[in-house]
């Protein structure tokens, strides 16, 4: 005799939030990005370099050894940042860790020159930076958002590309004006009050949380087993690490990459601003198509222009061919950005999205470290990018077909909330 299956749990119809308030969630989660860790200390980390190294005498790798003791603790963290919004919500950890990271970078106006002391408190901005960076902020949206989950996502990360590209100037200034002790307490002041009021503009959607929670339990109880989580996870934190340890391995080195190539350091430096322009457009734009198109396919279209690009980075013997490049480049670096929190919505679902997305994205940290680690440690060693150069394309291709192999979406395909906690359709 044929059983049919129960339904599953349908959620309690609630009212539908107004545009206007899904434009202040989209609006605070654009504003905690654009003044948190990663324009805040990451993007200003070079210009406060030439500074530390004159008061300091350090060494240039002592003075850039911030970067990665920063995204190493960031990295590390990350998992247990996720599962602490599981536990206590996003909004609270988000708050929680802006106040520590703001305290944490207005100390770097402490330093005595120690590097010990150094490597420590770039250690501990990292790991209370994690809430303060895409990782949090992107948490909020699929609670809101399900059909138009990736052009929120996208013009909320606009925020996050406006900071760090204001901020190196900003800084700059500063440095120039009231010195470099000053301008970490200056910067410290501004990321607490915009994560004060990012908090203030966005909001947790519990009730629809917990009816979409119930309902991916019913989906995993019903004939879903748990290995396909882990599959799906696992292949997800291998597509970040390697999109990222490719797209930004040569990231830091590009102005030098460039002047040894005979290009002007002027020439470099618009070369270097072009792949922040690819970035805010491969944001919106691979925003926009994740929801209209398959996700992985959209993906994988971008990283393969990333690839392009860097094949034509490796006989770009013009201005005009390297800008071509760099946009290609800086594109796919927009569009991971937006991947990652629409996939494990679409595969995983909202139960345990913060410890599945903080997987996720320590995948995406640990890449950005040791990319540009290895990209200079091989120069160091051969005084050339040409491997570098060679195997981001490789890497790249890899990473779109583990894109491609995640195939249909579970979460997102099966789950009955369209109407509900896709509020983006009003």
């Amino acid at each position: 005799m044929n059983v049919t299956p129960a339904a599953p749990p349908q959620p309690a119809v609630q009212d539908e939030p107004g545009k206007a308030q899904l434009a202040a969630i989209v609006a605070g989660a654009a504003i905690g990005m654009a003044i948190g860790y990663a324009p805040a200390f990451n993007a200003t980390a070079g210009v406060f370099a030439p500074a530390i190294l004159r008061e300091f005498h350090w060494t240039r790798e002592q003075a850039v050894v911030s970067y990665a003791a920063s995204m190493g603790g960031l990295a590390a963290a990350s998992p247990f940042i996720g599962m602490l919004m599981d536990r206590f919500g996003v909004r609270r950890v988000i708050l929680a860790s802006a106040i520590v990271f703001s305290i944490a970078v207005a100390c770097m106006s402490l330093q005595s020159g120690s590097i010990g002391e150094w490597i420590a408190l770039s250690l501990v901005i990292g790991v209370s930076g994690a809430a303060t960076s895409v990782l949090g902020y992107l948490a909020i949206l699929p609670q809101w958002f399900d059909r138009r989950l990736g052009l929120a996502t996208g013009c909320a990360m606009i925020g996050l590309g406006v900071g760090a590209a204001a901020a190196p100037t900003a800084t700059q200034h500063l440095i120039a004006a009231v010195h470099w002790r000053a301008t970490y307490q200056i910067i410290a002041c501004v990321s607490l009050v915009g994560s004060l009021l990012a908090c203030a503009l966005i909001r947790e959607r519990k009730t629809a949380t917990r009816s979409a929670r119930r309902h991916d339990r019913f989906i995993n109880g019903a004939g879903s087993e748990p290995a396909f989580s882990a599959v799906k996870l696992c292949t997800i934190f291998a597509v970040a690490f390697l999109t990222s340890s490719a797209t930004l391995s040569l990231n830091p080195h590009l102005p030098a990459l460039l002047t040894d190539r005979g290009l002007s350091a002027g020439a470099a430096a618009h070369c270097a601003s072009l792949i922040g322009v690819g970035i805010l457009v491969g944001r919106l734009l691979s925003g926009i198509l994740i929801d209209r198109f398959h996700a992985p396919f959209v993906g994988a279209g971008f990283f393969l222009a990333g690839a392009a690009g860097y094949l034509l980075l490796m006989n770009a013997a013009s201005v005009q061919s390297a800008l071509f490049a760099c946009a290609c480049i800086g594109l796919a670096i927009g569009a991971e950005g937006d991947l990652l929190s629409y996939l494990i919505r679409a595969y995983l679902g909202l139960r345990r999205f913060g410890l599945h997305y903080g997987i996720a994205f320590a995948g995406y940290a640990f890449g950005a470290v040791i990319g540009p680690l290895l990209a200079g440690r091989y120069f160091d060693l051969n005084g050339s990018y040409e491997l570098p150069l060679r195997l981001a394309p490789l890497v790249l291709l890899v990473a779109c077909v583990l894109l491609v192999s995640l195939g249909k979406y579970r979460a997102l395909q099966s789950s009955p909330l369209d109407a509900q906690l896709a509020s983006a359709e009003t």
